[in-house]
Parts: C-alpha cells; structure tokens; sequence
C-alpha cells in the first residue's frame, strides 16, 4: 500500500494513510492546522489579518525580547 492514497468520491475526498508512513504526531498536528484554518474560513478572516498578526508580533517582540532571551547568549 501507499503511505497516502486521496480519492475524490462526489462531494467527499477521502485520504487514506498508512499508519506506519508517517508520525502519528505529525499527523495530529496537521489535522489540527486543517481543523484551524477551517475555522479561519468559517469566520470570514480577510489577508489583511495577517498583517496585523504580524504587527502584535512584531510589538510584543520588541516590548520583550529582553526578559525572553534573559540568561540567553546572543
């Protein structure tokens, strides 16, 4: 068998994997991102989102970047 097999069955798409193909927690970790941007889909975000996301980072790195690297060598 394939490690991944994708079948297109009328309004459903079906992904069968081989368990021994891949890492059950990368696995996890991916259907937790596809679950994530299904939401993101559902409530409309627009691109622009993105940018601000990146602002906040952006301050919150600033603001803290010292006590996070505390005891860190640079």
């Amino acid at each position: 068998m394939k490690n991944l097999v994708i079948e297109n069955k009328g309004d459903q798409i079906i992904l069968k994997l081989n368990k021994k193909g891949f890492d059950e927690d990368y696995l996890i970790s991916l259907i937790k991102r596809l679950q994530a941007e299904e939401l993101v889909l559902k409530a409309g975000f627009s691109s622009d989102i993105l940018s601000v996301a990146e602002e906040i980072n952006q301050e919150w790195w600033t603001k803290n970047e010292d006590d996070f690297l505390k005891g860190v060598k640079k």
